[in-house]
């Protein structure tokens, strides 16, 4: 995903818009493959700062996730704003250490590298499907959002097992 800069490459100051749907191939996270239901519709606009170009603006799609409670698949609407400093280098081996930002050569920036690191660092850690999902019963592993299953929940925690003893005498 190369966005030409030539057109404001030698006016500080100077911006351009873009919008672009790319699709992109699974990426890993967590040590799983998130698959993108729909094309990353990218909005950016290019600013020529002088030393470095900033590219600024909004990524959404929507991804599959698989629920932390039920194991079931489900879509996930993923939106965050984008916000990164390009700075040009006259010779790929001259990176400049002091520099903050992401160095490019040439008339075009590469922004697929950050785009995918943006949307890793987007991904919920706690993936559920919903705040009311039930998960799956801890006996025989039915998915209780879909059937209810009948297993009577005998699971006391051991430190307060003598008080159960104390509510049978009664």
């Amino acid at each position: 995903m190369q966005i030409n800069i030539s057109s404001i490459k030698n006016e500080v100051g100077a911006s351009k818009h873009a919008e672009l749907d790319e699709t992109f191939n699974p990426i890993e996270f967590d040590g799983e493959d998130v698959k993108f239901k729909e094309p990353v519709r990218i909005s950016l606009d290019i600013t020529n700062a002088g030393d470095f170009f900033n590219v600024q603006g909004t990524v959404s799609t929507v991804i599959e996730l698989n629920c932390g409670r039920c194991l079931e698949n489900f879509n996930y609407v993923l939106e965050f704003d984008f916000n990164e400093d390009y700075y040009p280098v006259k010779e790929e081996n001259k990176l400049l250490e002091d520099e903050e930002g992401i160095p490019f050569t040439g008339e075009e920036i590469n922004l697929e590298p950050e785009i995918k690191a943006n949307i890793q660092l987007s991904i919920p850690m706690r993936q559920v499907c919903s705040e009311e999902c039930q998960g799956l019963c801890t006996h025989c592993g039915v998915n209780l959002n879909k059937k209810q299953c009948g297993c009577k929940d005998d699971n006391v925690d051991p430190r307060m097992a003598v008080l159960q003893d104390l509510f049978k005498k009664e």
